[in-house]
């Protein structure tokens, strides 16, 4: 129904306690369980975001990945993962402060991979930049799409620079908006 009405579908995903549901509930002004424990989110949890100069989006939360996460355990959250599969953009939210984040990152990938979303397009969202005294800021790809965003989402230092990437992705995949010329928009030079 979301794709017949042109709504695109953003999903969170990312390792346990990478800061996920304090993002949606930042971003979303939702009130979803937040906590640092495993599984905090057992199911999806979906609402609609509205972007200035892009319109409405629905935004999913999604269960948290582990290390070495069983297939009998990938096929209880299938359903829960599923909104991973059919989404239009996935923001990978990164605990930046872990000392095991870029083994963290692999794992994430590597379950995306196993599920069939590994050709959704994607953002690396850096949370937790309050607890390494990094400063909010973007990261551009080869293409000048933004591809990572290093933020706070339990201060909501950097969140703009986050609405904005969310802003440049609509934008692009709708083929862009009139009140913007085509050279500014997302992933055009």
């Amino acid at each position: 129904a979301r794709q017949r009405g042109g709504v695109l579908s953003i999903s969170l995903v990312g390792y346990t306690n990478a800061g996920k549901s304090t993002l949606f509930n930042l971003l979303t002004h939702a009130k979803v369980y937040a906590a640092d424990q495993l599984f905090a989110t057992l199911d999806t949890t979906s609402r609609k975001l509205w972007l200035p100069d892009a319109g409405q989006v629905i935004l999913s939360d999604t269960v948290g990945f582990i290390t070495h996460l069983p297939h009998t355990l990938v096929a209880a959250f299938h359903a829960t993962l599923e909104e991973t599969v059919h989404a239009d953009l996935l923001l990978h939210v990164v605990d930046s402060a872990s000392p095991n984040r870029d083994r963290q990152i692999e794992e994430v990938n590597k379950v995306l991979e196993e599920i069939g979303a590994d050709q959704v397009p994607q953002i690396v969202v850096m949370n937790k930049i309050d607890l390494t005294g990094a400063e909010p800021m973007e990261s551009r790809d080869e293409c000048d799409k933004i591809a990572r965003v290093s933020l706070s989402a339990r201060t909501g230092a950097g969140i703009e620079l986050l609405r904005q990437a969310l802003i440049e992705f609509v934008q692009a995949r709708r083929g862009g908006d009139e009140q913007k010329p085509e050279s500014e928009s997302y992933g055009m030079e």
